[in-house]
């Protein structure tokens, strides 16, 4: 009876808004929530290590005088007491890790090697179960790891890695438990936009997160900042498990026209509905799927560069151009918020070409995938030799991440072009191999850079990413395709071998008419 009359309420107050809109909205504040917790450490690890380890030289941008004899144009603005512009940073919580940056690096390459082992159930639980407990359940997981960090990083290292694999197990089901519920929720036309506006959200999460995590242990210490992050998680989910639901058939507050809508745009793509889904995978058909090997290799070499932005940004910024930790936080931010504008703008753009039919479904991919991959290599290759012109700097990163959020509507929307009925278990596969350059990057990058925080070393790591950048795009360009396979209605039934062209889906014109 209270639930009946909570759903009447609701039906009165937001009877107005699309049942999708309201999911979207949710989907997009767990994701808020989910890289909260999982990018806190990028920036609080810089406050709780000390500095007398060799992380603690002068940043080279700092000094006048280097190694490269290159012109040094610090920053100058005043955020706390002691600037950039000063010899030394001040330490703001005593109680500090004695970590050399190699023990740095297996730190924050930690949370993927749990990361990678949940992929693919997360997918599949997801298509089989639906995505409310499964997208929740790792949320709640995150914050609970969160508020549990402070405790096991004072026991030792070991028990925090302990914990940041935790974390990675429980979160490894996100991105693609999302995706089964994006063949289920929304219709084709719409994904880019939904990728690009809620999987996106998680470069909004950095951008405030770093910045807030920043001020918060300059103010409060470093393990407030996991207290913090680590509650708001806990709170979405008694939001999200009251109002969230994996089929819009269970929906009792979406109207009839929305789900007739939903519903026929959705079959015409080749996606079965809630009681008519495949109930095995096609494996070997997946393993030996050109297209489907494209896009992971793909996924690869874009997640190697990403990763180094997300676990290894504020340490940059810090040991070579020599930010304090709330401007660490600031600076480090405004590429994320970048790749945000980015992936809406471009996701709305890729959105436009599809419906007017300017562009098939696979030059849509070829294209963006071009811009996504090709403009921010030759971005690193400028920040790897601009020197220590900071503003240059955060120009080209912000640049760079702009365009890369051009992947929302190509390699990350391409699970769901190829093999609707499996998006989720083909994005759990394809995320969980490029995962795998995720923990690769942190310890890559620490030992090169263990003991030898100079220009030149991070000349090297910048440069590692250009030939993953462009080789891996090289082969998704020739081999993408935008067609629903044949092997996307097996076992259910057995069909022709021939593809499932997007001409062959209702127009979103047509199906329009009835939302």
């Amino acid at each position: 009876m209270e639930v009946a009359v909570i759903n009447d309420f609701l039906k009165l107050t937001f009877g107005w808004l699309p049942a999708r809109i309201a999911l979207a909205l949710m989907a997009w504040l767990g994701f808020i929530n989910l890289y909260m917790t999982r990018i806190n450490v990028s920036v609080i690890i810089v406050a709780m290590v000390k500095r007398n380890s060799s992380s603690s030289t002068v940043a080279p941008c700092l000094v006048a005088d280097n190694s490269l004899n290159e012109s040094v144009e610090s920053p100058t603005f005043d955020l706390t007491t002691q600037s950039p512009s000063g010899a030394s940073l001040v330490d703001t919580e005593g109680d500090l890790m004695d970590w050399d940056e190699t023990t740095q690096g297996l730190i924050l390459g930690s949370f993927f090697y749990g990361y990678f082992l949940t992929q693919i159930p997360g997918g599949r639980f997801a298509e089989m179960y639906g995505t409310k407990w499964v997208f929740g359940l790792c949320i709640f997981g995150g914050g609970i790891c969160a508020l549990l960090s402070p405790v096991a990083a004072r026991l030792h290292y070991g028990a925090f890695i302990f914990v940041r694999v935790i974390h990675g197990l429980l979160q490894g089901v996100s991105w693609p438990s999302m995706h089964a519920c994006l063949a289920q929720w929304i219709p084709p036309f719409e994904r880019p936009r939904f990728i690009g506006t809620v999987y996106f959200g998680t470069n909004l999460s950095t951008a405030m997160t770093l910045p807030i995590c920043g001020l918060i242990i300059d103010r409060y210490g470093w393990p407030a900042a996991f207290y913090w992050t680590g509650s708001l998680s806990l709170v979405w989910c008694l939001f999200w498990f009251s109002l969230m639901h994996s089929y819009p058939s269970e929906h009792p507050r979406i109207s009839s026209k929305e789900l007739e809508y939903i519903e026929l745009a959705i079959k015409q793509s080749g996606t079965s509905m809630e009681d008519d889904q495949p109930k095995s995978i096609p494996w070997r058909s997946i393993l030996t799927s050109v297209p489907m090997l494209a896009m992971m290799t793909a996924d690869f070499g874009n997640n190697w560069a990403i990763g180094l932005f997300y676990t290894q940004l504020p340490t940059y910024m810090k040991n070579i151009l020599g930010f304090s930790i709330k401007e660490n936080g600031l600076i480090s931010a405004l590429p994320f918020i970048s790749r945000y504008a980015g992936a809406v703008i471009m996701s709305i753009i890729g959105d436009w070409l599809l419906t007017h039919k300017y562009l098939s479904i696979r030059s849509t991919r070829r294209i963006f995938s071009t811009i996504a991959m090709w403009i921010p290599a030759i971005m690193l290759l400028g920040v790897a030799y601009v020197g220590c012109n900071w503003k240059a700097i955060v120009v080209m990163f912000c640049t760079g991440l702009f365009f890369n959020g051009a992947v929302a509507t190509s390699t990350l929307v391409n699970p769901a072009d190829i093999a609707p009925n499996y998006s989720g278990t083909l994005f759990g596969l394809s995320n969980m191999t490029s995962t795998i350059a995720s923990f690769v990057v942190p310890v890559v990058t620490g030992v090169m850079t263990d003991g030898q925080q100079t220009l030149e070393q991070w000349r090297k790591v910048f440069w590692i990413c250009v030939p993953m950048y462009i080789v891996m795009h090289i082969v998704f360009f020739i081999f993408v395709s935008g067609d629903v396979q044949p092997w996307n209605f097996a076992p259910r039934q057995e069909l022709p071998d021939k593809r499932y062209s997007s001409k062959d889906c209702v127009e979103e014109k047509e199906i329009a008419t009835l939302n």
